[in-house]
Formats: C-alpha cells, sequence, structure tokens
C-alpha cells in the first residue's frame, strides 16, 4: 500500500485492490481517513455487493431518506447526468445534515466519466474553523444552525409535508480526532438559532463564504474506477457539472453516523 498526502486535504492510496483488504491494510486505511479526511483509490472495479462491503469499514450503510436506491441496493444510490439544468449538487454541503445522525462517510464511485468538466471540490473545514477569527468563534460557539429537508424534498418531487428540521452545532468535534469543523451548509441550513434574520443570514453568508475558500480546497479530475470517500464530519464537497449531455454515472452511498456536537 502506497500513500501520498495531499494538500491541504486528502491521500491518495495505491497498490490495493480494495476487494482483497487484510486486517492491518484495514487499520492503516481507518487511520488515513481519519488523518486526512478524503481518501482517493484509483483503478478499482467494484461491483454494488463489493461497493455495499467495502463501506463497512467506515460503518453501517444507510439508505438514503429521500432519494431511492439501485434495484437490490437500496443503499446504493446511481446518479447520473440527465443534463445541466437538472444538476442539482453545485453547491457547497455535508451530506445529509437535515438527520439527527447524519452519515460519517460519503462514497462515491465512477462508472462512466466524461473527458472534461464533473470535477468534485472538497474543502477542509478544520481549517476553516482554525482560521475563524477568536472573537466570532467565541460569539458563535454555543450557537446552533437549524438544517432543513424542504430543499430536497422539493427537488426529488417529494411530500413537503414529510419537511422537518434539525439543530446541530455551528462548530462540531469531531469524535475521534477531538478537533473542531466549521459545521455549516448553504444547502441545508436556513438560520442560525436565537439570532434575528438578518444577522442569522449575515453570519451565514460570511461562514459560507469562508467555508469554500481556494485554500481549503482539493479539486478532483474523476477517471472511471476511481473510489473516493470523505469524512462529513470534517469536509464540504461542491460536484462542478461542466459536461453538457456527456455520460456520467456514479454509484454512492454513506455510512451510519452519531449527533453532532
Amino acid at each position: 500500500m502506497d500513500i501520498k498526502i495531499l494538500k491541504p486535504l486528502g491521500a491518495e492510496i495505491s497498490g490495493l485492490d480494495l476487494n482483497i483488504l487484510s486486517e492491518d491494510d484495514s487499520l492503516k486505511i481507518r487511520q488515513c481517513f481519519l488523518d486526512n479526511s478524503v481518501l482517493i483509490f484509483r483503478n478499482q472495479k467494484l461491483n454494488p455487493s463489493q461497493l455495499k462491503n467495502i463501506s463497512s469499514l467506515w460503518g453501517k450503510p444507510l439508505v438514503h431518506p429521500v432519494f431511492k436506491g439501485i434495484e437490490g441496493y437500496p443503499e446504493i444510490i446511481e446518479i447520473r447526468n440527465y443534463g445541466e439544468q437538472y444538476h442539482t449538487n453545485a453547491h457547497w454541503h455535508s451530506d445529509v445534515t437535515f438527520e439527527e445522525s447524519p452519515p460519517d462517510a460519503t462514497l462515491l464511485y465512477s462508472l462512466v466519466v466524461p473527458e472534461e468538466g464533473g470535477d468534485t471540490l472538497f474543502s477542509n473545514q478544520y481549517l476553516a474553523y482554525d482560521d475563524l477569527d477568536h472573537d466570532l468563534k467565541s460569539e458563535l460557539s454555543e450557537k446552533k444552525a437549524i438544517h432543513s429537508n424542504i430543499g430536497v424534498l422539493m427537488l426529488s418531487g417529494g411530500d413537503l409535508k414529510d419537511a422537518k428540521t434539525v439543530e446541530h452545532p455551528i462548530f462540531r468535534e469531531h469524535p475521534e480526532t477531538g478537533k473542531k469543523a466549521l459545521y455549516v451548509t448553504e444547502a441545508f441550513v436556513k438560520k442560525i438559532k436565537d439570532l434575528d434574520p438578518k444577522e442569522s443570514q449575515q453570519k451565514l453568508e460570511f461562514l459560507y463564504s469562508h467555508a469554500s475558500q481556494e485554500k481549503y480546497i482539493y479539486r478532483h479530475k474523476w477517471s472511471k474506477g476511481d473510489l473516493i470517500v470523505w469524512d462529513n464530519r470534517s469536509v464540504q464537497h461542491f460536484a462542478e457539472h461542466g459536461y453538457g449531455d456527456n455520460e456520467r454515472t456514479m454509484h454512492r452511498l454513506t455510512t451510519s453516523g452519531s449527533k453532532p456536537y
């Protein structure tokens, strides 16, 4: 197993077939994940059963609360290109933060990729937190953000009667590393609790802009057979389009998590 550390986050692991892992391999992968937040595995050959099995390194595979999985594997969502006008992930976010216990990890595996476009960007939210002004950290240290699933329901044609909100801390402590990360996502956060709407919006707009600065970002250019696993507790991601009507097909699943604190 060869590990190449990327900056400002991420590690590329090569010389490894994920279908044949020793116990030592699994331990090294887990530690590398905690140390680097994003792992890239190239040239993998993974059918849905194998992808689901590999996900157990990070937790129990989850069924998405809104989107339907593929036949026989409800935990695996197929992401396909239906044209740029239907592209729904062109925003910075951490996955499924509208749940009480959002997933710890997301696995995304490439089946078909276009020659141009379709990059995924990852932003280091440990660094984003560390760089915040001390006074702002103190001001927001006990504040909660209100997250909602209403946008996902509207996109998916779901029943708006199923809309709900949850509260999560603006700064989340990672339960395994003990490090703090900025934890507000433009896709799902509606407001900061106990602030008036204008002040809440101003604070959120600043935090969104701060969280996605170039100095925190790793950009991934996909190849067929890439598997990327990222830590939703310390990373936000952004899916670019820019490939017109060309085919792009991915398999995605998430793993069990815990309530942020």
